[in-house]
């Protein structure tokens, strides 16, 4: 996966359909199914079209720069974020630790590899396509495009949460400033993994902060997927 990949038409139209449909999709087949299904068609497609349409997934040894001011920034939010996940924990939760172990090994380091490569696609697509006609590559139709792509980004990662994750997802309750907080900060993360790949063209600074995200958690709450993914 390249930043300096060229989409073309076909990419602007699969970036919509994707927003439009797969939130709604995922939930539909949380509730019939369970989360397992939605699941692996979520990391699937997020690997699965990064790789085909841009090339590769992004992850390799090599980086344009050694530490990216925006990743340093983004652990330094996540860090503030797992703050307000403490003081916002579901304390209803019952633990579970053998299931808190298996989700901390599988789920934690899969969803945190694989929700940025399909978010991402989504901007870029918008964002890096060139138009044909030079009349349309005047500066404010480049912004205009780098709008659609903000707001595809923040329409799917809106929508996969409050159709899908928030069903299940219980390590941390928003019905509270703590949580509002919370939610805020890692909203404000997403965005900057946007940069944080930008910067660097290495998909790996996306991946560390998100898995601390996933991974800390577990640790006071104790919390399983486990039992939510076949129905």
């Amino acid at each position: 996966m390249e930043s300096s990949w060229n989409p073309n038409r076909f990419d602007l139209l699969l970036a919509v359909l994707i927003v439009l449909i797969f939130p709604i999709l995922a939930r539909i087949l949380y509730f019939a199914t369970g989360a397992l299904i939605p699941l692996i068609i979520y990391y699937g497609a997020a690997w699965g079209i990064s790789i085909w349409r841009r090339g590769n997934s992004g992850y390799s040894m090599k980086t344009k720069i050694l530490i990216p001011r925006a990743f340093v920034i983004n652990v330094i939010v996540i860090g503030l974020a797992l703050v307000f996940a403490f003081l916002a924990r579901n304390k209803d939760l019952i633990p579970n630790s053998t299931g808190a172990i298996l989700t901390g090994l599988v789920w934690a380091p899969i969803n945190a590899a694989s929700e940025q490569l399909l978010w991402i696609y989504l901007y870029d697509s918008w964002d890096l396509y060139t138009p044909s006609k030079e009349q349309y590559s005047t500066r404010s139709w480049v912004w205009i495009q780098r709008i659609v792509g903000f707001i595809l980004f923040t329409a799917f990662v809106g929508t996969i949460h409050t159709f899908f994750w928030v069903e299940f997802l219980e390590p941390v309750m928003s019905d509270n400033i703590f949580g509002v907080i919370f939610v805020l900060l890692t909203s404000l993360s997403g965005y900057i993994h946007i940069i944080a790949w930008r910067e660097s063209n290495n998909m790996v600074y996306t991946f560390i902060p998100h898995f601390l995200l996933n991974l800390v958690p577990l640790f006071w709450t104790g919390y399983s997927i486990l039992p939510f993914l076949i129905k």
